[in-house]
């Protein structure tokens, strides 16, 4: 990266020095024998760096340092400094001063600081140019998908924002193909928010985590008695979402009882509750998603043929993250943002490093692996810079972290209990979709003290419903 220098000393010769070398270096060099003709130069020049000698007549390095931090925060500052006032040298480092040069001057030293330099200032630059990249989109979301998640500038995604446009303002059944992880529940509540039922409620149903007899129930609800422990009437979740809109996830779990059933809804716009012998009529739309080929099932005859065209009427193709890696830095910032405001954390940049780290990783959980690793990172990062991100999420859910962080004396302890806090509670939480009291019991906490925990490690619960 070329820089723009501004070297302030009463010597010429330094000054004449630093002019040759650092021009052959390919940087832009600016010069001035005094502190008060080097600060308006400053105003002049807009330079990347300033270094300063601290001893010299006029206005002295000390405060050139001060001018420039309060008149250009952006700009580093450097100070020259003899051996008998090192302490000095640090002191200034107090009141913004990046780094210090000692003489007799070592320019290959000199080299090395702003080669620092010019690489912290590219990670600034180009995490400001993603932040203004995910401000860009996350407005463009706000105003077309009223959902700002949705995230990508690649080719791929942008097919999937058409689709949305296209299909959101009609009735039409919906079908989403994808991988776990894809995004599916997102598309769903962009398609809800841009559809005439946005005032409506948005109800989701996981078809693959509950037993048949329970998804069938949680679909439809039941009447009094219609089973054991069935105390009171319930209504189902097509007659919570009543003139809005139902999300049927990972459809191709649900039973041939339920598919039926499912069948009847589509044709008729009724069904029976369970146990019931009545008719409820409802005006719902529907959207399902799938991460398998319904068509592969139909033919193996685990799917009914005719449930699979009534739903498959505009289907829509989610790609996975590893064939949309120009999202990634995109996706990574978005998820930076949401986790530090999350956690309460001041803003934090990505070494170049780090993020080729993520662009070169196949991501087989998708988007939602990414946004947990991104999640871990923060909690595991104490300074401003990830220069590391915690990939490796499967065996810290296990209990592998335990292991692998037990013969480190960094990150320091308390980051440490916090991660593994951190992911034993996500791990209680699924296991126990979301069950407030079966976790409290498991884990040993109160319900209260887990409510705290949850809030502070920003896991909800509606999310493991």
């Amino acid at each position: 990266m070329k820089l723009k220098v501004l070297v302030i000393d009463d010597e010429k010769t330094i000054l004449q020095t630093f002019k040759l070398r650092l021009t052959k270096w390919g940087h832009e060099v600016f010069l001035a024998s005094e502190g008060t003709f080097g600060i308006n130069l400053l105003s002049e020049t807009d330079c990347n760096v300033v270094i300063t000698d601290l001893k010299m007549p006029g206005l002295p390095g000390q405060d050139v340092v001060k001018l420039v931090k309060e008149n250009h925060p952006a700009t580093e500052v450097v100070v020259i400094t003899g051996y008998a006032t090192v302490d000095s040298a640090v002191e200034v480092m107090k009141i913004g001063a990046s780094d210090f040069l000692v003489k007799p001057l070592d320019f290959d030293h000199v080299r090395i600081v702003l080669d620092k330099i010019a690489q912290r200032l590219l990670l600034i630059e180009e995490n400001k140019r993603l932040k203004d990249s995910v401000g860009t989109l996350r407005n463009e979301a706000g105003e077309r998908y009223k959902l700002g998640n949705l995230v990508g500038k690649s080719k791929s995604i942008r097919s999937v924002f058409n689709m949305i446009d296209r299909v959101a303002p009609l009735e039409s059944t919906v079908l989403l193909y994808g991988e776990t992880g894809t995004g599916k529940e997102m598309v769903a509540k962009a398609i809800h928010h841009n559809s005439p039922r946005k005032s409506g409620p948005m109800v989701t149903v996981d078809c693959g985590s509950l037993a048949e007899t329970l998804l069938e129930s949680e679909l439809f609800g039941h009447i009094k008695g219609a089973f054991t422990g069935a105390h009171a009437a319930k209504k189902g979740r097509f007659e919570q979402a009543q003139n809005g809109t139902i999300f049927l996830d990972e459809v191709n779990n649900a039973s041939p009882v339920v598919q039926k059933k499912l069948l009847r809804v589509i044709q008729e716009k009724s069904f029976q509750r369970l146990g019931g012998e009545s008719p409820v009529t409802v005006d719902v739309r529907i959207v399902a998603a799938t991460n398998k080929d319904l068509q592969q099932l139909v033919k193996k005859g685990e799917f009914r043929r005719d449930l699979f065209y009534r739903l498959n009427v505009v289907p829509i193709w989610l790609p996975p993250l590893r064939d949309r890696i120009e999202d990634i830095p995109l996706l990574t910032r978005h998820f930076i943002d949401i986790y530090t405001i999350r956690m309460d954390r001041g803003p934090i940049e990505i070494s170049s490093d780090a993020m080729k780290e993520l662009v070169s990783y196949s991501w087989p959980g998708n988007i939602r692996e990414l946004s947990n690793v991104i999640e871990r990172t923060i909690i595991m990062t104490s300074g401003n810079t990830i220069s590391k991100f915690y990939i490796n999420g499967n065996e810290q859910e296990t209990g592998g972290v335990l292991a692998s962080l037990s013969l480190s004396l960094d990150p320091p302890l308390k980051e440490q209990i916090a991660v593994m806090e951190f992911n034993y509670l996500k791990l209680a939480l699924k296991r126990y979709h979301g069950r407030i009291k079966n976790v409290a019991e498991r884990s040993g906490l109160n319900p209260r003290t887990l409510y705290r925990k949850m809030k502070y490690y920003g896991l909800e619960k509606r999310k493991f419903d």
